[in-house]
């Protein structure tokens, strides 16, 4: 993965055809691990190769530095160079301002060897990831007065201290807001291009991140061009991974940390990293190694780094792994999946409340999205969407903890590599690649996890607007309902979370009733709150104010929702009814009929048998007990399977009573029966409005974690159309988003994007994942799209519809203290899930769940039949 050059000259036939053979080995005891890492073998050539010319006398090792006044005023350039041959050359050297101007100039002699020089420039404009603000380095050799070669480069002024557990970027304490970036291109496996290097910088930065971690290799220098001119700061790392740690069996353990006849390989490609990116402003630190015992190799690596460039920390994990009478190799603690609160003990180190042990603390890899739960992931991708939170809480513990320097969500982008199908034989490889995953869980795609915010196509998951809102620079404080008097100014507080830059550098501006005004920016200094106004509207009660701040470019820095007085829902309407219920109990069924509406229940099974609206099913059968379960708590790193857990089968069944009586103008049923030992009774009340009112409670339910407590419903596969509103998690979402607080989708989708090919929708849109094979409803003949599968937590309504009749069906919570999903089996057939109690406990990798206790476990479901859409 390393840049490297070798002299070719001697070989080069002139005037001839010249043919050049790269020979490639990729041995397993390997110290990048590369091929294990991706659970195939990736030998070939991943990086660019370029054939060029120098003369004779030329400019070679630059290492540039800048160097600050104590009051961060002024600076010197510090250049150090190599110049080839056995004669001096002269020189003239031009930094250009990024305005264009001459910012200095300066003529000298060069001697063979190294030359150090020093350039003195007044006020120059700093880089900071807010601010990328670069000059041109121009360098020109001359013979006689005249040019005989050139060098230019970008380069920023910008400097980096660590005072007790605070790191400072040109004086100023910051915290990173980052993700853990693979190599990773949708046909070409383990590489990129130009347009992914820049398209990945654009998307760290339009998701709020300041930080990229280059895991586990160093990245393209094109890669670090963007990030210097885009601004993103960086933590490089060299190729060496899972040193005498998490190898697995198809490549060699690895314990080379202290194997004399590996340093050279230690030592070569991290020497190559150095040289090659030394002069990248955007590299804030030096990583030696992911997740690896310590060794005397690293020991050398270490003083390596410290020899050539002594101006940036280095970081190493596992730190815990070196011994106390060791000399230290890093600056920063590296510390990987802490919980939510910032606690983890690792290889003898530990964090608490995410403050490390005197220095700055980095959580280099956290916040790992759920991409080993395969069985949730399967029928519920809403885990995607409630992972949010954790990253929420676990940003605000790091911003307020002074010696916690930020975090790196794992990962950026999936792991997954759609490698071609083969034509004929069995890969040796093909076993290896699927070690990590459970028998009917193997999809076409192979690789680590589909861990990423955005997809190999580079399309936004649930995950991106999470990062986006979590990692926000700007929050506004206030709550989502506000009670202003009409005709007068808004006051809301917002908080500053910029590092470097003031917010009356940016813009911002509401919308209200169709109209948009802009903002006033106050004057507010990074880590301060202040104050916006709104200037003085008629605010009408329910009306809402969409809030916009905007970053200097002009893109979209955060946005809010805020709701003027108390939230108002216009919940479904109910059947129109004149008249009161009518009861048939002379057949199997007791029919309760209303106007244009029928609830049959069965006097064998006390269920529903096929409630109509007009002629079409609206209820093919329930209420079922939805009961799911897990018996231990599974939070390890590794969570690759089902945990311990209960599930309830609607066919397990057995009734023991049901009856039945007119209750006024609603008709009142009382059913109890059991699942095994599990004993369940219910009270529905059906009016003469379409409504549904069921009341269920249990008993000898074993106590566990809840996954899903509630009812499930048999329904018809007709409906095509699916509304809600709900209190989610964040105040405001994009279009497409997984679960908005209020939304309307297609369940279906007319295409099927084929193995291989770029899918046009976005990702919500999708029915497949070709990475591990998906549930037994994605194969039927008409699978659920991810929005139509994931959960909708607090919802107000649910409502399912159809473009081939007019009537409706709803769930209805007045408080939003439900959550509804849907799922298909393999045949097609369809049931709707209601649950008032739900979690996620497989979440994992330290994430937040509620950890609820299934006891006691009762509550109630509202349906509502509707003859309207």
């Amino acid at each position: 993965f390393s840049r490297w050059e070798t002299d070719v000259t001697d070989a080069i036939i002139p005037g001839k055809k010249n043919r050049i053979e790269l020979h490639l080995m990729d041995p397993v005891e390997e110290i990048s691990y590369a091929s294990g890492y991706a659970h195939h073998p990736i030998c070939g050539i991943l990086r660019d190769v370029t054939l060029y010319a120098l003369p004779e006398k030329h400019v070679s090792n630059l290492r540039i530095t800048t160097a600050f006044d104590s009051l961060y005023q002024d600076s010197d350039l510090k250049l150090a160079l190599d110049l080839s041959g056995d004669s001096r050359a002269e020189s003239e050297i031009r930094l250009i301002a990024p305005d264009g101007k001459q910012a200095a100039k300066k003529s000298l002699t060069l001697t063979p060897g190294e030359n150090l020089i020093n350039i003195h420039v007044a006020s120059p404009e700093k880089w900071d990831a807010e601010h990328p603000n670069r000059y041109k380095l121009e360098i020109e050799l001359k013979e006689d007065g005249r040019p005989t070669v050139s060098y230019s480069r970008h380069i920023g002024f910008r400097d980096i201290r660590i005072e007790k557990d605070v790191m400072l970027v040109n004086g100023r304490p910051v915290k990173l807001r980052g993700a853990c970036r693979h190599d990773m291109h949708p046909t070409l496996g383990r590489t990129t291009t130009r347009e992914i290097d820049s398209l990945d910088v654009r998307l760290f930065k339009d998701a709020n991140m300041n930080f990229v971690r280059t895991s586990h290799y160093p990245p393209t220098e094109r890669f670090l061009d963007f990030c210097d001119e885009y601004g993103l700061y960086v933590e490089c790392e060299s190729a060496v991974c899972f040193i005498d740690t998490h190898r697995q069996r198809n490549y060699a353990p690895g314990a080379t940390q202290d194997d004399p006849s590996f340093t050279a390989q230690y030592l070569g490609q991290l020497d190559e990293m150095v040289r090659s990116f030394q002069s990248h402003p955007s590299i804030l630190f030096w990583s030696i190694g992911n997740e690896s015992v310590y060794g005397s190799n690293f020991a050398k690596s270490h003083e390596l780094v410290k020899r050539y460039d002594p101006s940036r920390p280095v970081i190493f994990s596992y730190p815990g792994s070196v011994p106390q009478d060791q000399p230290q190799v890093y600056d920063l603690l590296s510390m990987h999946y802490q919980d939510v609160n910032g606690n983890l003990w690792q290889w003898g180190k530990h964090t608490s409340g995410f403050q490390g042990e005197g220095i700055p603390a980095l959580f280099d890899e956290w916040a790992h999205p759920a991409c080993y739960t395969y069985s949730t992931l399967r029928t519920d991708p809403n885990i995607r969407e409630f992972w949010g939170k954790s990253l929420d809480m676990m940003w605000d513990g790091v911003y307020n903890a002074p010696g916690a320097l930020g975090g790196a969500i794992w990962g950026y982008v999936d792991e997954r590599f759609m490698i071609p199908h083969l034509q004929k034989g069995t890969s040796y490889w093909k076993e290896f690649a699927h070690t990590a995953k459970p028998e009917g869980f193997r999809g076409d795609c192979v690789g680590y996890g589909d861990w990423g915010i955005v997809d190999i196509w580079r399309r936004k998951k649930p995950e991106f607007w999470s990062t986006k809102k979590a990692y926000s620079p700007i929050r506004l404080e206030d709550a989502r309902f506000i009670s202003p008097a009409p005709g007068m100014p808004v006051n809301l507080t917002v908080f500053n979370r910029f590092d470097h830059t003031n917010l009356n550098e940016l813009e911002a501006r509401f919308e209200y009733r169709g109209e948009t005004c802009r903002i006033a920016m106050p004057d507010v200094e990074p880590h301060n709150r202040g104050m916006i106004t709104l200037p003085a509207k008629n605010w009408n009660e329910g009306d809402s104010i969409t809030i916009e701040f905007l970053n200097r470019d002009g893109s979209i820095a955060d946005s809010y929702l805020v709701t003027v007085g108390n939230h108002r829902t216009k919940f479904p309407e109910g059947i129109a009814s004149s008249g009161k219920l009518k009861t048939d109990a002379s057949g199997d069924l007791v029919i309760i009929s209303g106007d244009g509406f029928t609830v049959p229940f069965s006097k064998s099974t006390g269920l529903i048998d096929h409630a109509t609206v007009g002629n079409r099913t609206m209820i093919a059968g329930g209420p079922y007990l939805n009961l799911d379960i897990n018996f231990n708590h599974l939070t390890g790193p590794e969570v690759r399977k089902v945990s311990s857990h209960l599930t309830i089968d609607p066919e397990e069944w057995d009734p023991d009573s049901f009856t039945w009586k007119q209750d006024g103008d609603k008709v009142r049923i009382n059913t109890a029966g059991h699942y095994g030992a599990i004993s369940v009774s219910y009270e529905i009340l059906v009016g003469a409005d379409g409504s549904i009112d069921i009341v269920y409670t249990t008993s000898d339910v074993p106590n566990g974690y809840v996954r899903e407590t509630g009812l499930v419903f048999d329904i018809p596969d007709d409906f095509t159309t699916l509304s809600w509103e709900r209190s989610g998690y964040w105040d405001s979402y994009p279009d497409n988003s997984l679960s908005g607080n209020k939304g309307r989708t297609e369940l279906l989708t007319p295409t099927t994007v084929r193995y291989g090919e770029r899918p046009t929708q976005p990702w919500s849109r999708d029915t497949h994942d070709y990475y591990y094979w998906s549930d037994a409803g994605a194969n039927c003949n008409a699978p659920l799209t991810m929005t139509a599968k994931a959960m909708k937590e607090n919802v107000y309504y649910y409502t399912l519809s159809s473009s081939l009749f007019p009537g409706t069906l709803s769930v209805i919570s007045k408080t939003a203290d439900v959550a509804c999903r849907l799922s298909k089996n393999g045949n097609g057939d369809m049931s709707l899930h209601a649950d008032n109690k739900w979690d996620y406990p497989e979440i994992a990798w330290g994430n937040y769940c509620k950890a609820l206790p299934a006891l006691p476990c009762y509550g109630e479901i509202h349906l509502m039949l509707g003859n309207r859409r």
